[in-house]
C-alpha cells in the first residue's frame, strides 16, 4: 500500500496533481475558444486548488489569469498559461 492509500491527505494531492495538466488545458481551450468566462471560472479553481495543495506559484499564475480574463486583459495569458504548464512537468 502506499501512503496515498492511508493518507486521504496524500490522496487527495496526488489526485491535483494527476488533473493539473486538464485543469491547465481547460483554461486554454476556453481562452481560444474566446470563453472568457469560462476561462476565468477554470481559473478561479486553479487557484484555489494550487493554494490548498501547496502550488503557491500556480495558485498565483492562476490568479493572475482570471483577473485578465475578467477584465479582458489577454496579452499575457500565453505566457501566463505556458509557465503553469511548465511548473507541471
Amino acid at each position: 500500500m502506499s501512503d496515498a492509500d492511508d493518507d486521504p491527505v496524500a490522496a487527495a494531492i496526488t489526485r491535483f496533481h494527476q488533473r493539473y495538466p486538464a485543469r491547465v488545458a481547460e483554461i486554454e481551450t476556453a481562452w481560444k475558444a474566446g470563453d472568457y468566462a469560462a476561462a476565468e471560472t477554470a481559473s478561479h479553481r486553479l487557484k484555489g486548488a494550487g493554494g490548498t495543495f501547496g502550488m503557491a506559484e500556480a495558485s498565483a499564475i492562476a490568479y493572475r489569469l482570471e483577473r485578465a480574463f475578467a477584465e479582458r486583459r489577454l496579452d499575457t495569458v500565453a505566457a501566463d498559461i505556458a509557465a503553469l504548464r511548465e511548473l507541471g512537468k
